[in-house]
């Protein structure tokens, strides 16, 4: 009696089996089951409901159970340890899971949405098939062709690798920049209701750090042109109250040797004037002092209120200095 090979039967059934996984992961199964399992607290319920996601978005951002994170928690899970980097949140492919950061500031509106949006877009890119990613990637790369050099997405991009490139500017781009092409709308539209409110989230509190880096440049700059001022015009009143005491005292000298004339006389009244302007010169000069302190009082008023919002959005925030 002879016995068939069941070889190729067994390879059968393993490679029917992968396919059937792979089939099953591709048409979002396994989302189906994380995210019937996540229930979100108040808090990630109320920013879920401001993302305004599309069934796809709800499903997948469920799934990777996203996590308020504590300063410590999020150092631990995201590895922020990088004082000069504002890390607001993180996707780890490897647990496929989302933490950000507890931000609590006023002035920071729509920071924990946007960067759940940011991390949502990470979690939408590894879900996506290689042949997709190549297409996706195409459009991704002309958007950032187009850009201006001084665009905060052109800047930040320099900072990642090739192999995090387009899945970093994927989130970036569909969570910083309205008016896209029609066929990137329809990427992000498959995610994300309204995504021109998703870019505002960003606008918000990207505003905030503008401002605020924008007024301590302009003060920076007027503290340091006021200092070199200050500087120099006491070096030179300093020089020239050297040498009219030098006048003085020879003058002096003269009117107690006895010696009196009428030019004498008026060189006293020239010395009394220049007295008189050198005197008017200290006075602005002080005034221009006080100005200048209360010039110091605005910035390290603003530095303190930078330092509190850098410390807000960073677990490693690095201060700004204050003017002493």
């Amino acid at each position: 009696m002879k016995f068939k090979s069941r070889a190729g039967i067994i390879v059968f059934i393993i490679l029917f089996a992968i396919l059937g996984f792979e089939a099953f992961n591709f048409f979002g199964g396994f989302d189906y089951i994380k995210a019937s399992q996540f229930t979100p607290s108040g808090e990630m319920q109320g920013i879920i409901d401001e993302l305004n996601l599309t069934d796809r978005g709800n499903r997948i951002f469920r799934a990777v159970s996203p996590n308020l994170a504590s300063r410590s928690t999020f150092n631990e899970k995201c590895n922020s340890h990088n004082s000069e980097v504002y890390v607001l949140g993180c996707y780890i492919t490897g647990d496929d899971a989302i933490y950000l950061y507890d931000v609590d500031v006023a002035e920071l509106d729509g920071v924990k949405e946007s960067t759940a949006a940011h991390e949502l877009l990470h979690a939408v890119y590894n879900r996506l098939p290689f042949w997709e990613k190549n297409s996706l990637n195409e459009k991704l790369r002309k958007v950032y062709d187009s850009l201006d050099e001084t665009s905060d997405v052109k800047n930040s991009m320099e900072l990642y690798s090739d192999n995090e490139f387009y899945d970093e500017l994927h989130s970036r781009i569909g969570t910083e920049i309205k008016n896209l092409p029609t066929e990137l709308e329809e990427h992000y539209a498959a995610i994300f209701k309204d995504q021109d409110k998703i870019v505002d989230f960003y606008d918000n509190y990207s505003g905030t750090f503008k401002k605020l880096e924008k007024e301590v440049e302009e003060l920076s700059k007027k503290i340091e042109e006021g200092k070199r001022y200050i500087d120099e015009e006491t070096a030179r009143l300093d020089s020239v109250s050297k040498e009219l005491n030098e006048k003085i005292s020879d003058y002096n000298n003269r009117v107690g040797s006895g010696s009196y004339s009428a030019a004498l006389v008026a060189e006293g009244n020239n010395l009394q004037k220049e007295i008189a302007e050198v005197e008017e010169a200290y006075k602005k000069l002080n005034e221009y002092i006080n100005e200048y302190n209360k010039l110091v009082d605005e910035y390290n008023n603003n530095v303190i209120q930078t330092n509190d919002i850098l410390d807000s959005i960073n677990s490693n925030s690095k201060k700004v200095e204050e003017v002493k």
